[in-house]
């Protein structure tokens, strides 16, 4: 306790550059004492911060949780996300150039219903949000609530249930769409529906795509990295920097088909 009090206080007055190195560094270090069959994969801490993202600008306007320039108020009641941060890194250089983008989870504000936004929450946000950043992409999402689907220009929203093998598989059925250039995982959060999920949509990505599983707490990490260990499939585990928020909050897993940056 003393020792983590210590880094706080180092985190706190350098937070910029040494302090927040030394806490990574010892946050990594943590990590990987504490996950279990560990070999063969490794974190990546992301520093960057883009103050001028197109995309955290079209998250505050549509009220998406993936990133934010703004101090708030936000329609959800956490602080956001600054998965926008990193997927600008990706995608600026090539957003005219991707064609199909799905989404699992749009956002559902119903307080019953597992991983909600809250009832405060805006459907399909995050949706909106791909479809103006990638002005030539197709935009397909899908949830478990059905009250929530809809269809506007360039983004149609089908059911999904992912604990269910059959309900994505009769998802896919009816989107009857290949070569997604970007898979976005961000429904129930568990370790065991991001598996199913994966298991019958990864053959969807094209040779060049991304498949992102979002919001992977230090808890769920370990089992994700057992699944993946002996699989050959392009795995990173991206821990992104958020000023004052633990490390471990805003954790992303990265699918590829290939090695290309």
């Amino acid at each position: 306790m003393k020792f983590k009090n210590f880094i706080k206080s180092v985190d706190r007055v350098f937070f910029k550059s040494l302090g927040l190195k030394i806490y990574a560094g010892v946050y990594s270090m943590i990590s990987k004492k504490n996950l279990k069959n560990n070999q063969g994969y490794s974190i990546e801490i992301v520093y960057q911060r883009d103050n001028h993202s197109e995309l955290a600008k079209l998250c505050d306007y549509y009220g998406s949780d993936k990133g934010s320039l703004s101090k708030g108020p936000h329609s959800y009641p956490w602080v956001p996300h600054t998965y926008s941060d990193y997927y600008e890194m990706i995608f600026a250089p090539v957003r005219l150039y991707v064609k199909n983008v799905f989404e699992c989870g749009i956002g559902t504000n119903n307080p019953k219903l597992a991983s909600n936004m809250s009832v405060n929450g805006k459907p399909g946000a995050s949706l909106r949000v791909w479809r103006d950043y990638f002005p030539n992409a197709q935009i397909v999402g899908g949830d478990i609530d059905k009250s929530i689907l809809f269809e506007e220009t360039r983004i149609k929203t089908y059911y999904i249930d992912q604990t269910d093998l059959q309900s994505i598989q009769g998802f896919w059925n009816k989107v009857n769409q290949d070569d997604f250039d970007l898979i976005l995982d961000d429904g129930l959060h568990t370790v065991d529906a991001g598996i199913k999920l994966f298991t019958q949509s990864f053959n969807k990505l094209s040779p060049t795509g991304f498949y992102i599983i979002e919001d992977v707490g230090m808890h769920m990490l370990s089992d994700y990295v057992d699944y993946f260990k002996n699989k050959s499939f392009n795995v990173k585990y991206i821990n992104l920097n958020r000023p004052k928020i633990k490390i471990g909050n805003n954790s992303l897993v990265v699918i590829r088909k290939t090695t290309d940056s």
